[in-house]
């Protein structure tokens, strides 16, 4: 009787030996890294460490989790550094720019990476981006903007601010004068305190809730138009920019701008991270996205959840990187770029 419980203690052992590693083994007792590719302070970074606070409560093993900051060519810093330098073994997460899959599909010389091979996590938002002005200009529409010039705080011509400014004015006539060299959101809507620059691009509605509740409580800004794939729900009367122009390839160039805004706040994790742990990370997401704590700190950043889940994000990407070449370079020269 003896030899025969001994034996069956020990095929249970050998039965387990055989089974895979749990998941979680991995996870536990790790710190995994929130690598921001925007500067502190910014709707961005307001949106992941957000995220940050709740996530590892739904990863198996209960990792650590730490927020860093690489700002720097429209996320393009961060998206390099994630895709070739970084471990891919699961303990790096990337939260990016909506518009980086447009860094590759013009062949920005600084890019080095295949956007839909990054494996997307999800987006919490899906709030459209704003160009606003201040209420004191006298600009509130998009005729308005069409007769006056208005300075733009943006930080870079490459960042989704500079190629808003760009398409919009070469496409719709308007007569926004993009100011560059701001390090972020936070530096731009000091610059707009001081009266430096007298707008500004590339700034989810969403974002504006969070940074700048008190501007939009008392008007001190107009919302001129709305970038996304549908209007805000307190925005019904902004036109959406592709309500804005007839002209067949000036729409389709628009559509494809705004189809990036749908991406939102993004994260992401490297190309050769473990399917399995990658799943870990979208399930914990799909739970962050209702955990009743979350919501209420969203609610209280005047955030608004709307999800969009990680496979679909993929989907989103992968419809992006295969426009047709003529009309990649109709849009180059909608955004102001040399054709190649």
């Amino acid at each position: 009787m003896k030899r025969k419980a001994l034996s069956g203690v020990l095929a249970l052992l050998c039965g387990l030996a055989a089974l895979p590693a749990r998941a979680d083994d991995f996870y536990r007792g790790r710190t995994i890294q929130l690598i921001v590719g925007t500067d502190v302070g910014g709707s961005y970074d307001h949106s992941a460490r957000l995220i940050a606070r709740f996530l590892p409560k739904y990863i198996d093993g209960s990792p650590a989790l730490v927020v860093q900051n690489m700002p720097g060519a429209g996320s393009v810093v961060a998206a390099n550094m994630i895709y070739n330098v970084s471990p891919q073994d699961g303990s790096i997460i990337g939260a990016f720019v909506q518009t980086l899959p447009l860094s590759q599909l013009f062949g920005e010389a600084k890019t080095r990476f295949d956007v839909g091979s990054f494996q997307w996590i999800g987006n919490p938002t899906s709030s459209p981006n704003v160009i606003v002005a201040l209420k004191i200009t006298g600009v509130a529409t998009i005729d308005d903007a069409r007769k006056k010039e208005i300075p733009i705080g943006v930080t870079s011509h490459a960042s989704s601010g500079g190629m808003e400014v760009a398409l919009i004015n070469n496409l719709l006539g308007t007569k926004f004068k993009a100011v560059t060299g701001y390090k972020g959101g936070r530096e731009i809507d000091l610059a707009i305190e001081r009266h430096e620059v007298l707008g500004r691009a590339g700034q989810s509605w969403e974002g504006w809730k969070q940074t700048r509740p008190d501007w939009i409580k008392n008007g001190a800004i107009n919302v001129l138009v709305q970038i996304g794939a549908r209007k805000a729900k307190d925005l019904p009367d902004t036109p959406l920019i592709t309500e804005l122009s007839n002209q067949a390839q000036a729409k389709q160039v628009l559509s494809i701008y705004s189809g990036t805004i749908a991406l939102g706040r993004p994260l992401a994790m490297g190309p050769r991270v473990p399917a399995e742990r990658v799943q870990q990370v979208r399930d914990a997401f799909r739970k962050t996205m209702t955990d009743p704590a979350f919501l209420k700190d969203a609610i209280a950043f005047g955030y608004e959840i709307d999800p969009i889940e990680g496979e679909e994000l993929q989907t989103i990407v992968s419809n992006l990187s295969g426009v047709p070449t003529d009309l990649v370079e109709e849009a180059r020269r909608a955004f102001g770029l040399q054709p190649q």
